[in-house]
This record gives structure tokens, C-alpha cells and sequence, in this order.
């Protein structure tokens, strides 16, 4: 049994290690396609540009092909593009124009060798951030849990206060409709009261001015006691004033009445005199 899982373990290192033998064997071939790519451009001939580019184009096209196989694809591109540059050099007829393309090639060769470097060290730490991502989104989940649970809290709580506000608003217009509804009863009754003081006073002035013009005519048939009448209301006069404005208002019309009636009663006396 120990020797079976001593195997199942080494072949779980197996697709990891045939992966970095591949590495090893691209950035060899890149290595060679850069050198032959940078003896393509520094050549002093252009029969000795046409020799190395022909070898950097063959270094290129195996980059190219095990770049593939590592799946690392800006590594795969740049090693095609490389090539094409290399093999458009020995399509020119000058020197200058081979060299210029050879040295695109080179300086995409330079290019290549980091992009594996970097794919490399991607698949060699890819299982400690396999296990660090996992540990995060754990992480993450949980705070998000808690986020959630700590939101259904506060909105319970303010779910609870807009209640209690609720009511209080409630109770606040129930008592200012019991206000209201006791406000108007008092004043229905004391706008009956003020009606039925108006229509006694008035009556009782009216009687008040008849008899003090009965008692002038009496006392000076040529004298005529003056009719006041500005005693007389509707009922809309009542409504702007209370209770109290109602009741001195007569009083105020029985004075001026009386009043008058003393200055007229008093100038008989004066004229018998």
C-alpha cells in the first residue's frame, strides 16, 4: 500500500515536470534564435545575413512550436512574428534593408526569452495561487456573509423605528383630530350662544329704543327721539369675533343708546329752564 501511494504521488509531479522540460527545451531554442538572430544583424555581408537568418528562422520556428505546447501565447506570437521578420530579410535586395529586418527579429528574440521566463514562473507557482485564491474567495465569502447578516440587522432595526414613528405619527394626528373635532363642538356651541344673545339683545334694544322714543314724544311732543339701528347684525358678523366680543358689543350699542337718550331728555330740561 505505501508503495502505491509512492507512486500515485510521483505521478501527480509528472505532468508539472514534462511541462518544465518543455520550458527548458523553448527557451534553449529561443536562446539559439536570438543569438543566430543577432549574428544575422551584426554580419558585415549580406551572404552572411542569408546564413544566420536561415538558422534563426529554424530556432524561431521551434520556439514557435513548443511555445504552443506551453500554452503560453504572447510567447507563440512574438516567436511567429519574429520569424516572418527573419524570413523578410532574406527577401530584400540590400544589405541595409536585410539588416533592418534582422534586427526586428533580434530584438524580438530578446522578447521571447522573457515571455517564457515569465510562463514559466506562472506554472511553477500556479498551484500556490490556485490555494491562495481559494483561501481569498473563502475569505471573501465569509466577509460577504457577515455583510449581508450585519445589513438584515440594521435594516431590522430601522424596520423597528420607522414602526415606533409610525405610531407616534399616528398617535400625533389622532389627538390633534380629537383636538380639532373638541375645538369645533366648543365653538358650534358658543357661536349658538352668541346667536341667541344676538337675537335677545336685539330685541331687547329694539324694545329699549321704542320705548325711550314713546317716553321723548311724552315728555315734548316736538321732539323726536333719533333711531340708532346700528344694533342689527347677521349672523357671518359672528363668526369673526368670540363670546365675549358678542356680548360687548351690546352692551356698547345699550350705552350709546342710553347716552343718547340722556343728552336729549337732558336739553328739555334746559329749555323749560
Amino acid at each position: 500500500m505505501k508503495r502505491i501511494a509512492l507512486i500515485l504521488l510521483l505521478l501527480c509531479f509528472i505532468p508539472k515536470t514534462n511541462a518544465q522540460n518543455v520550458y527548458d527545451d523553448a527557451l534553449t531554442a529561443a536562446s539559439y534564435a536570438y543569438s543566430h538572430s543577432k549574428k544575422a544583424h551584426g554580419a558585415n555581408n549580406v551572404f552572411h545575413t542569408q546564413e544566420y537568418a536561415d538558422k534563426a528562422i529554424e530556432a524561431f520556428q521551434k520556439v514557435e512550436n513548443l511555445a504552443d505546447q506551453c500554452n503560453c501565447k504572447k510567447a507563440t506570437e512574438t516567436a511567429y512574428q519574429a520569424r516572418v521578420d527573419m524570413e523578410s530579410s532574406l527577401e530584400q535586395d540590400t544589405y541595409e534593408r536585410s539588416r533592418f529586418f534582422a534586427k526586428r527579429a533580434k530584438e524580438l528574440g530578446s522578447k521571447i526569452l522573457e515571455q517564457l521566463t515569465f510562463c514559466q514562473a506562472s506554472v511553477g507557482s500556479y498551484s500556490d495561487v490556485e490555494e491562495t485564491a481559494s483561501i481569498e474567495e473563502e475569505n471573501e465569502l465569509a466577509e460577504a456573509t457577515q455583510e449581508v447578516s450585519d445589513k438584515q440587522k440594521e435594516l431590522e432595526a430601522k424596520r423597528r423605528q420607522l414602526e415606533i414613528e409610525q405610531q407616534q405619527l399616528e398617535q400625533q394626528i389622532a389627538e390633534q383630530s380629537r383636538k380639532k373635532a373638541e375645538f369645533e363642538a366648543k365653538r358650534a356651541a358658543e357661536l349658538k350662544e352668541q346667536s341667541l344673545i344676538k337675537s335677545k339683545a336685539e330685541q331687547a334694544l329694539h324694545k329699549l329704543e321704542s320705548a325711550l322714543q314713546e317716553l321723548s314724544v311724552v315728555l315734548n311732543e316736538e321732539s323726536k327721539f333719533e333711531s340708532q339701528a346700528d344694533y342689527v347684525r347677521s349672523e357671518n358678523d359672528l363668526k369673526n369675533e368670540s363670546l365675549h366680543d358678542t356680548k360687548n358689543f351690546y352692551v356698547n350699542r345699550a350705552k350709546e343708546l342710553t347716552k343718547t337718550a340722556m343728552q336729549q331728555f337732558a336739553s328739555y330740561n334746559m329749555a323749560e329752564n
